[in-house]
């Protein structure tokens, strides 16, 4: 399944290279227009990985790296592999997590999420944070996750959503829509890419139609956790 806008599943097909754009200014508009909270979500990620020796994590849509380097910090974790299809982010990446002395932690590769270049039965631990939404087949991609992944093995998903309450979905709705969009497409020197990622928000599925489906593909003991009033989702799904 893609996108409910035939115009967004056009430009899903090749939404990498919109991140090739804006890569150069991606971290700092990433941070300073979710205001910091993306490390809050980030790290109540870390905190629902198994409680299991020597893990090897697989970060697809990693682009600058900043979940892969989250994951290197868990006291499990022995191996990360960063994939995006972004070849920019992916280089401002590789470049951090050398700069950090983690090279031998994490490595990155330029792959599709929705066809994954691995074998089966690979991973312990599947992450994705705000990149499946972007996916030209998320369903597809949630199959391949379960392909790669070992048994026993953890799907973690952290993805935009819409609150609930009428009050902060207003105030939110506003900031997105067009306040973010405005600062995002200036500061980045793009037309139109932080326009483009805010409606890949609201035409996508999230909560339990999500969740619904990850049950699908094939997931078990699926839960979900509305984080700050439901902007963001963590969703969780183990392999048998």
């Amino acid at each position: 399944m893609s996108s409910n806008n035939p115009n967004l599943s056009i430009r899903k097909k090749e939404s990498f290279k919109i991140f090739d754009d804006i890569a150069k200014t991606y971290d700092f508009l990433n941070h300073l227009l979710s205001m910091g909270i993306d490390v809050y979500w980030r790290n109540r990620l870390l905190k629902r990985i198994q409680n299991k020796a020597e893990l090897e994590a697989l970060d697809l849509a990693t682009g600058t790296g900043d979940l892969a380097i989250t994951l290197s910090k868990h006291k499990h974790v022995k191996k990360v592999l960063g994939m995006d299809l972004s070849k920019g982010m992916v280089s401002i990446g590789e470049t951090k997590v050398k700069d950090k002395g983690l090279d031998k932690v994490i490595n990155f590769q330029i792959g599709d999420a929705c066809n994954i270049p691995l074998e089966d039965n690979s991973f312990d631990v599947v992450t994705i944070s705000f990149g499946i939404r972007n996916f030209p087949d998320p369903k597809k991609s949630l199959r391949e996750i379960l392909r790669v992944l070992k048994p026993g093995g953890r799907l973690l998903i952290l993805e935009f959503g819409m609150p609930k309450n009428f009050l902060v979905n207003a105030v939110y709705t506003f900031y997105f829509r067009y306040l973010l969009p405005f600062v995002g497409n200036l500061v980045s020197g793009h037309g139109d890419a932080y326009t483009y990622l805010n409606k890949t928000v609201e035409d996508f599925a999230y909560g339990q139609d999500f969740a619904d489906w990850m049950k699908e593909a094939g997931f078990n003991n699926v839960k979900f956790e509305e984080l700050t009033f439901g902007i963001s989702n963590l969703y969780r799904g183990d392999k048998l």
